[in-house]
């Protein structure tokens, strides 16, 4: 059986680790028996690991890398690969590199060599390719919504539950969805729901702002760590889209509130500043 060597950085990264589990599978795939590594301390020493090798890496943080260009072996046909961008490129010593501009330009660049495996059967003896992204924000937005209105509350107004939105909590789904983005090199996915926080965060200081059980809380929140982690990992930044003219049923109740805030009163405005502070701190990615 052929044999490749997939070289890694001491330090990890959660998309680079991401694109060679790609690269592994489309190598394992094509017939080789495929060997994880950290590269030798001695950058010189990469040439003495027997076969074909593979490294990954981002040129902005890869010592590497940097070596590499210093010492002339890596020389870009292309541009040198910018923010989301990449270049592959064959190397003395039966090493195939792939230099991303960032993370994610290195996760694209594992992705396409990925591709050129698949489709040829094996590694390439020789390549020099270079690509990046031409836009800055790549992807569909996807309505947490209904086609009816629930009164008493308004357009847009949907408490985010598994009754209204079993989809959202099926990570099978998410899982192929997402995977599929990053294949389109996807970089957003934006989520519109009228007032998304009611469902998703919690304040000691308005607790008739929760629209949900308990229950229902902890899993809204489970499910969007989930998400937005697998997000992340495959260079995707999951979005919230909302209107801050609505706020939660049971607030605007209490308050003596209208539902729709076409003159934000300064509760509400104390309560929106609030309650995205609480979301931003709660779901980092």
């Amino acid at each position: 059986m052929r044999q490749v060597t997939i070289l890694q950085d001491k330090s990890k990264s959660k998309r680079i680790e991401f694109g060679i589990s790609m690269l592994e599978s489309a190598l394992r795939d094509s017939g080789y028996d495929v060997e994880l590594s950290t590269l030798p301390d001695s950058t010189r020493d990469y040439a003495a690991i027997p076969g074909p090798k593979i490294y990954v890496g981002s040129h902005s943080s890869s010592p590497f890398l940097s070596w590499a260009e210093e010492e002339s072996l890596l020389v870009y046909h292309t541009c040198k690969p910018g923010k989301e961008g990449f270049y592959i490129q064959s190397l003395p010593g039966r090493l195939t590199v792939v230099s991303g501009g960032c993370e994610t330009g290195a996760l694209y660049g594992c992705q396409a060599l990925a591709r050129r495996i698949t489709l040829e059967g094996g590694l390439p003896r020789e390549i020099a390719f270079g690509d990046a992204p031409v836009y800055k924000l790549r992807g569909p937005a996807i309505g947490l919504q209904k086609t009816h209105i629930e009164p008493p509350r308004l357009t847009y107004e949907y408490p985010i539950t598994a009754s209204r939105f079993p989809w959202f909590y099926d990570r099978d789904y998410w899982t192929e969805y997402l995977d599929l983005l990053t294949e389109w090199r996807c970089n957003v996915l934006y989520i519109w729901s009228g007032h998304p926080f009611s469902s998703l965060v919690r304040l000691a200081d308005y607790p008739k702002a929760l629209e949900v059980t308990e229950e229902e809380f902890a899993l809204n929140r489970a499910t969007l760590n989930w998400l937005t982690e697998e997000g992340d990992r495959r260079g995707i930044w999951v979005v919230f889209s909302f209107y801050n003219i609505h706020i939660p049923l049971p607030f605007a109740e209490k308050h003596g509130l209208p539902l729709l805030q076409n003159s934000i009163d300064p509760l509400v405005a104390r309560y929106t500043y609030e309650t995205i502070a609480e979301f931003v701190r709660t779901y980092p990615n």
